[in-house]
């Protein structure tokens, strides 16, 4: 076999000169016979785009990622959108008015209809996530349908919006209730076009097969039902539909229960890919506070609408600061960690939760930095994000269910001080807050310090240990 780009060795000096001349064959010169040189056979045509279109061929499996890594954007980004619909309490309310507002219409009201639709389409996902578990290949007619998919998602934002305005009425729940349709069913044909189209891989389990296409199947029936019921009993549909979910989850653990080997993939890579995108839009996303500051300001001056902007910087910064040191620590421990179940991704979902509430708690804060309340909600947010966080590690460290198993005991312990730091300092500075509001900020603070003191730490111990292994090697 031919290897490109491989050093010569000692002796193929001549080896490779004859493939030259098989190239370019070149008659030796004598004294009897001319020096004649042969013009290299012509490649025929059919031949010339036959190798262009090799040249041109994706490596194997690289339209795969390309796929989910597609999806996986575009999730997230609905996601995001979920959050950021939620109705934010408008300029000059007190704080007694502020804490009943936030406790009515968003803690009471919109949240728990986001926390659903979350759990719905961090399903979706789960279930994706199962079909191109084994996928080894793609068609144009699986592309489409997951092109299908995605729209049913970017569209799910839209229903949302309705419940978040008119509530839980039939007429919203079955426009919620089609879009679900859509979106299981068209998971429901991607996994049967890859099971007739053969491209899946031939080793996949066939009790993996049955499992996954049974739960595939009930989730749109449970659905389409849930529509009918709805012209009866709004409330009775929206327990059939999480009723038939539910069922799918507990096929799944039964399935994984008389399969525990089957539990255990190895890598984390789509897990990363779905964080990092929903990180990359939180992030985002951030920004909207500000936009929003400079349209509450269109009728005043630039410098009235300047000086707005510039009063809620501080927090816009650091909060991209924060979710910047959350994704750090989240990559840390994803390095070590080397293969995943089902409990890993749900726990991974519970910590992007928190990932995805930035924006509204940012804003809240940005809003009314005085309020004593807004002020405790951002910080118990920033609280649950950490011990996410540190909740991962335990569950994946314990017993090196997860994690190399090369790690000893204090590099586990190590990782888990560096997770638990941010969270003790927000939980330490709610202390701070019930006595005075406007010193908090000065503790947050705390976190940047030892965040970047613990980076210069690393730097400066690795530079002196390749000083150590340079002066070993000597």
């Amino acid at each position: 076999m031919e290897r490109e780009n491989e050093p010569l060795l000692t002796g193929e000096t001549a080896s490779v000169q004859h493939q030259t001349d098989a190239i370019s064959p070149v008659q030796p010169q004598t004294d009897k016979v001319p020096s004649v040189i042969h013009p290299a056979t012509p490649v025929p045509r059919t031949r010339r785009i036959t190798r262009f279109i090799d040249d041109i061929r994706p490596s194997p499996g690289s339209n795969i990622m390309r796929i989910y890594g597609i999806s996986d954007c575009v999730i997230a980004v609905a996601f995001t959108l979920f959050v950021v619909n939620i109705q934010l309490p408008p300029g000059g309310l007190s704080e007694s008015q502020l804490q009943s507002f936030i406790t009515r219409n968003i803690l009471s009201g919109e949240l728990p209809i986001y926390l659903i639709t979350y759990l719905v389409v961090a399903s979706s996902w789960i279930s994706h996530y199962r079909i191109f578990s084994y996928l080894k290949r793609s068609s144009s007619l699986f592309i489409i349908l997951n092109i299908v998919f995605l729209a049913s998602i970017v569209f799910l934002p839209v229903p949302v919006v309705f419940f978040y305005n008119y509530g839980n009425q039939a007429g919203v729940w079955q426009v919620f209730a089609s879009t679900q349709v859509v979106t299981s069913t068209t998971l429901l044909l991607m996994w049967v076009v890859a099971r007739v189209d053969h491209l899946l891989d031939s080793g996949a389990p066939p009790e993996y097969l049955r499992s996954t296409t049974t739960r595939l199947l009930i989730i749109p029936l449970g659905t389409l039902l849930s529509i009918g019921i709805a012209f009866y009993n709004v409330w009775f549909a929206d327990g059939i539909f999480l009723f038939f979910y539910v069922l799918g989850w507990v096929l799944r653990s039964l399935y994984y229960r008389h399969h525990a080997g089957a539990d255990y993939l190895e890598g984390t890579i789509r897990m990363c890919s779905i964080t990092d995108n929903m990180t990359a839009v939180a992030i985002t996303f951030l920004i909207v506070t500000i936009t929003g500051t400079v349209a509450s300001n269109i009728n005043q001056p630039f410098s009235t609408a300047l000086k707005a902007v510039l009063d809620e910087l501080p927090v816009y910064g650091f909060s991209l600061l924060i979710v910047g040191f959350y994704w750090l620590s989240h990559h840390r421990i994803y390095m070590v960690i080397r293969r995943h179940n089902m409990t890993l991704i749900w726990l991974n979902f519970a910590f992007l939760l928190c990932i995805e509430l930035q924006p509204i708690f940012n804003a809240l804060h940005a809003s009314y930095p005085t309020s004593q309340f807004a002020t405790i909600l951002y910080a118990s947010e920033q609280v649950l994000t950490g011990l996410m966080l540190l909740v991962i590690w335990g569950y994946a460290a314990k017993g090196h269910r997860l994690i190399d198993t090369s790690m000893d005991r204090l590099q586990i312990i190590s990782i888990a001080l560096r997770a638990l730091l941010v969270p003790v300092i927000f939980i330490l500075s709610i202390a701070v807050i019930l006595f005075h509001n406007d010193y908090a900020i000065y503790f947050w603070l705390l976190v940047i310090v030892l965040e970047v003191a613990d980076l210069v730490y690393r730097r400066v111990r690795r530079g002196s240990h390749k000083e150590v292994q340079a002066e070993a090697d000597v």
